[in-house]
Order: C-alpha cells, then sequence, then structure tokens
C-alpha cells in the first residue's frame, strides 16, 4: 500500500510538471506570431524613417533570445525576467502605444539574482496592452511595477479601463491561476480589481 501511495504521489508530481510545461509552451507559442509580425513591420518602416533601427533589433534579438533559450529551464534570475518585460514593453511601446502614458518601474529590486519561474508576468502585461485603450478615453495610462524584498516579490500592473469583459483575458487569468497553483502552491496571492474607471492586478509571491 505504501509503494502504490508513493508511486501515486509520483505521478501526480511529475503530471504538475508536464501541466506546467505544456502552459508555458502554450504561452511561448502565442507571443510570438502576433508580436513578431507587428514588430517586424514596425522596425521596416523605421528603417526608412530614422536611425532607431539598430535599437529596434537588438531588442528584438534580445526576447527571441529569452524566449528560445532562457526558459528552457524551471527558474531563472530575476534579473533575466525583467530585463524580458523591459525589451517587450519597449517594442510594444512602439507598435501601439506611443499615444498611451505606459509607465514601469523594476528599480525597487533587492536582490535581483533570486530564482523564478520564467515568464511568469507576461500574460498580465500582454492582456493590459492588448486591451487596455480606450478611443473615447482623453488620457489612457498603463502602470506597471516590480518590486522585490528578502524572499517576496510583489507585481502590479493597472490601466484605465476596465478589460477582464474580454474572453481572451478571462482564459489567460485561468492559466495564469493554474500555473501559479503548480508552481507556487500556497505561496502566492492574486487579487485583481475590476472597475469602471480602473483595472489592476496584485501578485505577491513568496519565493522562501
Amino acid at each position: 500500500m505504501v509503494l502504490k501511495y508513493t508511486q501515486s504521489l509520483n505521478k501526480i508530481s511529475e503530471l504538475n510538471v508536464i501541466n506546467s510545461q505544456q502552459e508555458l509552451d502554450l504561452l511561448k507559442s502565442q507571443i510570438h506570431p502576433h508580436f513578431l509580425f507587428n514588430t517586424l513591420n514596425n522596425l521596416y518602416r523605421l528603417v526608412m524613417n530614422n536611425g532607431h533601427a539598430g535599437e529596434i533589433v537588438l531588442k528584438l534579438s534580445e526576447t527571441l533570445r529569452f524566449t528560445l533559450y532562457e526558459t528552457n529551464t524551471a527558474f531563472i534570475t530575476l534579473d533575466k525576467e525583467i530585463e524580458f518585460l523591459k525589451n517587450y514593453i519597449e517594442l510594444e511601446k512602439i507598435n501601439h502605444y506611443s499615444n498611451v502614458d505606459l509607465k514601469y518601474n523594476f528599480k525597487d529590486i533587492q536582490n535581483d539574482k533570486i530564482l523564478i519561474a520564467p515568464m511568469l508576468f507576461i500574460s498580465f502585461v500582454e492582456n493590459v496592452l492588448k486591451h487596455g485603450r480606450n478611443e473615447s478615453i482623453d488620457k489612457c495610462w498603463i502602470d506597471i511595477k516590480l518590486k522585490q524584498s528578502k524572499h517576496k516579490v510583489f507585481f502590479e500592473i493597472s490601466n484605465s479601463v476596465s478589460i477582464s469583459s474580454y474572453p481572451s483575458v478571462r482564459k489567460d487569468l485561468s492559466n495564469m491561476r493554474k500555473r501559479l497553483d503548480i508552481l507556487y502552491p500556497d505561496k502566492y496571492a492574486l487579487e485583481i480589481y475590476d472597475e469602471k474607471s480602473f483595472y489592476k492586478v496584485n501578485l505577491t509571491l513568496n519565493l522562501e
């Protein structure tokens, strides 16, 4: 009986790891086509019109390198995750967000070598960048923050319009909860505030 019970626990653990990897693979496949298509189109326009092309190529190269190579391990250092988010946000600002007050702050970090699961925040960022604009609002804004203190990481993203009504947002949030349940069981807190005038996500991770 003990042997069978141990085998069952091992099987469950193995399935959880497979589940988590499948979620990550799906996330990586979702990012590539739409994101690359927009960025390459804008890169062509920038090459023709101004001298910022070199910077764009570098950020795109670093983003591709991260998604193809850095995410093949269970955990990466926080500084790599932050660099990926910075590059992704800067490229999306060029693609779509020149007319949106888009701010991010990833400076309040005590230990940027702490280990974290890769691509943990990108679904939240993608959702807000995709749906966080509203032409009827004079000044749309998006604010992204990442902090780290001792063994905890605090991620916060908010914007000036409600976005949870989109089916893709609800699906991504559901997938994100599943991934967090597998990677950080009983070690995370996810709070979502969906109001008429703003949308906000707070995620706290206990990495101890």
